[in-house]
């Protein structure tokens, strides 16, 4: 069904009755031309669905994870190791703090006498920001330094 704007304000309890049933499309048109559609929530969830499937493949029956597909990213996007979407910029961070834990461990294994594995260290005004961990974290760092 299609109708103009005008006519869609003055009916629109009653479209969006219609627009129920997943079946029913509501094209709203301005000037002659498609501007919106009405649809149901059902619908919507139906779409969104697809379009999450197309960006990241589908989910195993299995595991509930994504299988890959064909991902097309908005620009400035990534996927990380787990699937997620991210930004640039949270990948960075995240490389980050792999990098700056390959950096303790090399630490670790020094103060015990083996030799380190070369690779991975960031610069050191890098490794010089702060980075935020869990009080757990700090608490159980300390447990086993003292042994």
């Amino acid at each position: 069904m299609r109708y103009t704007l005008s006519q869609a304000r003055a009916q629109l309890g009653t479209l969006c009755a219609r627009a129920q049933d997943p079946r029913a499309v509501i094209v709203l048109t301005r000037h002659g031309r498609d501007l919106a559609a009405i649809v149901s929530v059902e619908e919507v969830r139906r779409i969104w669905s697809l379009q999450e499937e197309a960006w990241t493949g589908r989910r195993s029956s299995l595991t509930g994870r994504r299988r890959g597909g064909a991902l097309i990213l908005p620009e400035g996007m990534t996927v990380d190791g787990d699937g997620q979407i991210i930004t640039l910029r949270q990948m960075a961070e995240k490389v980050r703090r792999i990098q700056m834990r390959r950096k303790e461990e090399r630490e670790v294994l020094a103060q015990g006498g083996l030799a380190p594995v070369e690779g991975g260290e960031v610069m050191e005004t890098v490794a010089a920001e702060p980075e935020s961990r869990p009080s757990w974290w700090t608490w159980l760092r300390a447990r086993f330094a003292k042994r």
